[in-house]
């Protein structure tokens, strides 16, 4: 991003947090970044482009922090402790981001925003999921959507408040939150399950936008962790590698990434996660149901 379109920003969510979007005019922002009203307009088209590149500039962190490699050695509760750690610090230290949404709770929204606030939900709800089921097991998929919302209301509900009160360091507040977590976990029952994956599957656009990469990404990420523990993980792990450098490319090569999934299929409990990479990249499904 340019360093003009990042003060832009900076100084437009500073003037939000305090005045609110709705109160605070071109003009102000301008102003505070010191800059004619005309320059401006060479950076962003409108007020409402600018709040887009807002929600997308601070999305773009978001996702750096929950996705950086640095704890990839740790164990996946570790891994998610660290990650949840560093998010609950990014943004505290960013909160006047969360201040401009707590005073304009209701501000119309367009739907470039809509979008943008959608991708943000889609890449937190599958950071959420992945270690999820990596620590507690796939045994707890009838209930992912329940936990997915717990952990993610007691987080935010924790964030909202340390931003007015910093009462609790935060290096003591992630393993509490996992701790209750656990407890929710060990009382669950069979058919405890509230929110069935039949039952909002419907109702998923409504809430997210997903954006490709990230659905790839997070679905490598996942059958990496399943097929840690395998005698073949080596040799599996230079697939999934594979995988990976193809996904990033703008025009993935099909018949690399079919044949990285052949070589996948038949290592046991991965297949639904192949299934959805197949889907994705519209592969003849003949080739991996035999």
């Amino acid at each position: 991003m340019a360093e003009k379109n990042k003060l832009i920003i900076e100084n437009a969510i500073k003037l939000f947090s305090t005045n609110s979007i709705s109160s605070t005019s071109i003009q102000d922002i301008a102003t505070e970044s010191g800059i004619s009203k005309g320059a401006f307009y060479l950076h962003f088209k409108s007020k409402d482009a600018l709040v887009v590149a807002i929600i997308d500039y601070y999305s773009d962190l978001i996702t750096s922090c929950i996705q950086k490699s640095d704890y990839d050695d740790l164990a996946p509760r570790k891994q998610y402790n660290q990650k949840l750690t560093d998010l609950f610090e990014f943004i505290i230290q960013h909160k006047d981001f969360i201040l401009v949404q707590m005073k304009d709770p209701s501000i119309p929204l367009t739907d470039e925003m809509k979008s943008s606030l959608k991708r943000v939900t889609y890449k937190m709800t599958q950071f959420h999921q992945t270690y999820l089921t990596e620590m507690y097991g796939h045994q707890i998929k009838p209930f992912l959507w329940d936990l997915t919302l717990i952990i993610d209301g007691l987080f935010h509900s924790y964030t909202k408040f340390l931003i007015h009160a910093p009462v609790v360091e935060i290096r003591i507040l992630v393993p509490y939150i996992l701790e209750r977590v656990d407890s929710i976990v060990e009382g669950l029952k069979p058919d405890d399950a509230l929110l069935k994956e039949e039952q909002i599957a419907a109702a998923l656009s409504d809430f997210f936008e997903v954006d490709d990469s990230i659905s790839v990404s997070a679905t490598l990420h996942e059958i990496r962790n399943v097929i840690r523990d395998s005698e073949k993980k080596d040799e599996l792990f230079i697939s999934i590698d594979m995988l990976e450098e193809e996904s990033q490319k703008t025009q993935p090569r099909l018949p690399i990434i079919q044949g990285m999934l052949l070589n996948l299929r038949n290592e046991p409990g991965i297949q639904k996660l192949i299934q959805r990479l197949v889907t994705h990249y519209q592969l003849n499904d003949s080739l991996f149901n035999d």
